[in-house]
């Protein structure tokens, strides 16, 4: 009895054997996808909660990749008929081929045009950009778009695409050209305005102040007063403070702005000047600057994203001279509270 026992459970267990053989490859590579598939996650996103759209989509597409090959490892070890595998595999390429072409077409265009835009690095965050009738300052750089915050403060997401099919302004680091128009009358020497014209850039702020006359018209010359602004955070400002300096400077001379063509049509004596009443005293700064205000957002980021870059750079070189010293886990901890603030701050509209 004994021995009808052991030889059928001998042999149950070789059927059973003979059963799961062809399986047992499939289950080895479905753990192994598994636990593969588990550790990508914790290690790419799990653990780092911290990150921002822009740097969670490289890992999550990672992770799809990681995602797509284990499917079809699994499929090549499964014991199928090599006809059924061919047709799963090409039905496989087909379904992901379609989803492929359906998105590329803005997807991929907005990617490429991301990387292009990292490789040439025509700007930066805290850059001043123009696109088309937009002008306002980069406040973040995605994988699909960029955000710039304009002069009315408003937060506007441009596709990537729009900078490689439209041309891109960029205000230089080292200063941009402030200039204006207007037009006097040619009862009005030039060599009396402008030096008035120079005064009111360099009264401004601007530095290397010239004038151009850009028109001869039927009634009046058009003038171009341009100076340069080397500091970009009062680009605004600056523009208004030539205006009231020009202002200020022709009106106090007794020159009249207004061309011919509006004072003609006044019922006046030839004497009279279209000139207002007032004391004419220089403008007063009454303290508020208007880019602390329009680009907060923008300013803020900017500023963080240099002091992170700084701080990484001194983690860097404790690390390389000292290793892991008591001095760099202050650093670390300040470096960790800036990445959860400017997580914190891309997230406000």
């Amino acid at each position: 009895m004994v021995a009808f026992t052991n030889y059928r459970e001998w042999g149950c267990n070789t059927v059973m054997t003979d059963f799961s053989a062809p399986y047992l490859p499939l289950l080895v590579v479905t753990i192994v996808c598994a636990i593969g598939l588990a550790l990508g996650h914790i290690f790419l996103l799990a653990r780092r909660k911290d990150l921002g759209s822009e740097a969670r989509l490289p890992r999550q597409l990672i992770l799809f990749v990681m995602t797509v090959l284990s499917l079809v490892l699994m499929l090549i070890v499964a014991p199928l008929p090599d006809a059924t595998r061919n047709n799963i595999l090409t039905l496989m390429g087909i379904a992901l081929s379609a989803v492929i072409a359906l998105a590329s077409t803005s997807f991929v265009t907005n990617f490429m045009a991301a990387v292009m835009l990292r490789v040439t690095r025509p700007f930066g965050v805290g850059d001043f950009i123009r696109v088309g009738e937009l002008f306002g300052k980069v406040s973040e750089r995605g994988l699909f778009d960029t955000e710039i915050q304009t002069e009315s403060r408003e937060l506007i997401a441009i596709p990537n695409a729009t900078f490689i099919t439209q041309s891109v302004s960029v205000a230089r680091s080292s200063g941009v050209i402030i200039s204006t128009t207007l037009s006097l009358g040619y009862d009005i020497s030039c060599d009396e305005v402008e030096p008035l014209m120079l005064a009111a850039a360099q009264g401004a702020g601007l530095s290397d102040p010239y004038v151009h006359i850009i028109a001869l018209g039927d009634f009046s010359v058009s003038y171009r007063v341009c100076g340069l602004l080397t500091d970009l955070e009062g680009i605004i400002t600056a523009r208004s403070r030539l205006h009231h300096q020009l202002l200020y400077s022709l009106h106090g001379a007794g020159f009249e702005i207004a061309s011919p063509t509006i004072t003609r049509h006044i019922t006046q004596s030839e004497d009279y000047k279209v000139i207002p009443k007032s004391s004419h005293v220089a403008p007063e700064d009454n303290g508020v600057q208007a880019e602390e205000i329009v680009f907060d957002k923008a300013n803020e980021i900017a500023r963080m994203e240099s002091l992170r870059g700084e701080l990484q750079a001194r983690v860097r070189q404790l690390k390389e001279s000292s290793g892991d010293g008591p001095e760099l886990a202050p650093i670390l901890e300040q470096l960790k509270r800036l990445e959860e603030e400017l997580k914190a701050l891309r997230k406000q509209s």
